[in-house]
């Protein structure tokens, strides 16, 4: 499954006309990975951007809400997000760890695994709590778990942990909403390497195997988000932005999400 070193991420994206024009730009220069979601409320719109385009050239990922995690409505929410999708889904997630609703959420996602629905299946914003759960009781291991990460909240006990057990880090905000655009240190890379600060941030995600799924609907930034991938940042400036790791978060913690 050809996912890139970065996916291209569409949280924020509502309009028709430009989701579906950025969607087909990021796909005509070399994305691979399109990563939607139910509550995103855009993946009719995906579908549509995707439905010229050779199915075997990218992967797909959408995301089941926390109001549909009974069994049976996993199974509805992807028939109906397969409809919006034009027929493609390549990777199936649990979009928040609901406390009592998971593991029968996730046993729907194993059984279309099992009769070849979907590709891969998976689980995001799960923290290892939540995975040891699903080691514990669950047949299929996650591919990937998604969550929030970036410098300023380098998950490294999580990312110690998906490491050993083989599950793929998908770093959502990835460069958290603009928040490192007049940090010294980031500003200062950037300068020294002759890129953009988002630019060292992506690279500081693959220089980790993580892979980051930023949002863009500019073909500007759609572009040198993915030329991030051709930087090299040497392992002195690597530490140096390790060191920025303070557990600030930008979205909401998996603890203390409202399920209700």
């Amino acid at each position: 499954m050809n996912l890139g070193k970065i996916g291209f991420g569409t949280y924020g994206l509502k309009d028709a006309d430009t989701t579906r024009e950025a969607i087909q730009f990021a796909l005509e220069n070399g994305y691979t990975h399109i990563d939607t979601a139910t509550i995103y409320k855009n993946e009719e719109f995906v579908g549509q951007a995707i439905k010229d385009f050779n199915p075997n050239k990218f992967t797909l990922t959408t995301k089941v809400w926390t109001t549909d995690l009974s069994y049976d409505d996993v199974m509805r929410s992807f028939e109906e997000s397969y409809k919006k999708l034009n027929g493609k889904i390549d990777i199936l997630l649990i979009h928040w760890p609901h406390p009592e609703k998971l593991l029968d959420a996730y046993r729907a996602l194993e059984k279309l695994k099992e009769d070849a629905s979907v590709k891969e299946i998976g689980v995001s914003n799960f923290e290892i709590r939540h995975l040891e759960l699903l080691k514990n009781k669950a047949n299929i291991k996650p591919f990937l778990n998604q969550i929030e990460a970036h410098p300023k909240l380098a998950q490294n006990e999580l990312r110690t942990y998906l490491s050993r057990e083989d599950i793929l880090l998908q770093s959502w905000s990835p460069i958290a909403r603009g928040h490192y655009n007049n940090d010294k240190i980031i500003v200062d890379l950037a300068k020294k390497y002759k890129v953009t600060p988002n630019q060292i941030i992506l690279n500081w995600h693959i220089s980790r195997n993580y892979h980051p799924i930023p949002k863009s609907a500019t073909p500007k930034h759609i572009l040198e988000n993915l030329q991030a991938t051709d930087l090299k940042l040497d392992e002195f400036d690597l530490r140096i932005i390790n060191s920025l790791d303070e557990g600030l978060r930008t979205g909401e913690h998996p603890e203390l999400f409202d399920y209700k």
